[in-house]
């Protein structure tokens, strides 16, 4: 890559054992219909053959190829690392299972050109399986005050998100937002403290300091498949990284008693939809899980049930409005 070329965007793009997903989701970034990018490839020492597809791509002249000898043991160093080479002013995190439309990025810098004071625009999510056939998008399972708020292209104020966040991760995929370079330097990046929730985490730390901006229009591909991070994480690890994120950001920023309550209240409905999806596996790590948490919260169980009522009303409304 010309050592002078400064582009707007900067796409970050992190490989690991995926080599069946790369061409797709690689040649779906460099097809847009935006030109004004440069691709920084992190393969984080794949051992399945993705390294030598990757090298197919090297010869273009916006791609930059990292390939690591020593694998970092997570996306968010991988990431993080990827993103020391940025020279945009946007950045996008593309995962190597996920793919693109073609205006996506084109769409995301047409948003931020209209509203120059947020931070992150993101759009809506198709969800495919592991052969890439969409069977839903990310919006049907967001919670009622998403919905009723959000339902075309909006800006959401920063203490709204965190509103928002405070029940699910509405930005569930990286791939489906542009941020803000400076800010993402701000909050010091992705953080390295976690395996599953590190994005969660980051979009936490950002309604801090700026706006976020949503284009109803479905412009990624979410690739759902056996070995996502999230699925080969163990359900003990993932709810003990809950409890720390929200926890953690209540005491970092002081938050306000009904904000604090919002978040324990979305930590107890998450620990309850671990329950649901896997009884066994959340009844066996009780008993290492439960000490965790008691030792951040006082009334654990007060806060779960409050999450569990929570999460049963966004069930049965969901429910209702399927049968509608």
């Amino acid at each position: 890559m010309d050592d002078h070329f400064q582009p707007l965007v900067s796409i970050v793009f992190t490989s690991f054992n995926h080599k069946e997903y790369l061409k797709q989701a690689l040649d779906s970034l460099i097809n847009q219909s935006y030109t004004n990018y440069e691709i920084i490839i992190v393969d984080d020492c794949s051992t399945d053959g993705s390294q030598e597809i990757l090298l197919q791509y090297e010869h273009l002249e916006k791609v930059s190829l990292k390939l690591q000898t020593i694998n970092s043991g997570s996306y968010v160093k991988a990431s993080n690392y990827g993103a020391s080479f940025a020279k945009g002013q946007y950045l996008l995190f593309a995962q190597c299972d996920d793919f693109a439309e073609p205006n996506q990025i084109e769409f995301l810098v047409k948003a931020f050109e209209k509203n120059p004071t947020v931070g992150v625009v993101f759009s809506k999510s198709n969800l495919v399986d592991k052969n890439g056939v969409v069977y839903a998008n990310d919006f049907t399972g967001r919670e009622r005050e998403f919905k009723a708020a959000i339902k075309k292209n909006a800006l959401i104020n920063g203490l709204v998100m965190k509103n928002f966040l405070s029940f699910s991760c509405v930005i569930p995929n990286l791939s489906a937002a542009l941020i803000k370079h400076e800010l993402f330097k701000k909050v010091n990046g992705l953080s390295n403290r976690y395996l599953v929730v590190a994005d969660w985490a980051f979009w936490l730390d950002l309604t801090e300091i700026t706006d976020f901006y949503y284009l109803s229009d479905p412009l990624n591909f979410f690739r759902q498949h056996p070995t996502t991070i999230r699925s080969s994480i163990k359900i003990a690890t993932q709810i003990d990284e809950i409890y720390n994120l929200f926890y953690g950001h209540i005491n970092q920023y002081k938050l306000i008693e009904i904000q604090q309550n919002k978040l324990k209240i979305g930590a107890g409905a998450v620990w309850f939809s671990y329950l649901v999806e896997n009884k066994k596996a959340w009844l066996n790590c009780f008993l290492n899980v439960y000490p965790k948490i008691k030792a951040k919260e006082r009334w654990p169980l007060y806060y779960f049930f409050k999450g569990t009522l929570k999460h049963l009303v966004e069930y049965f409304f969901i429910k209702l409005k399927n049968n509608e």
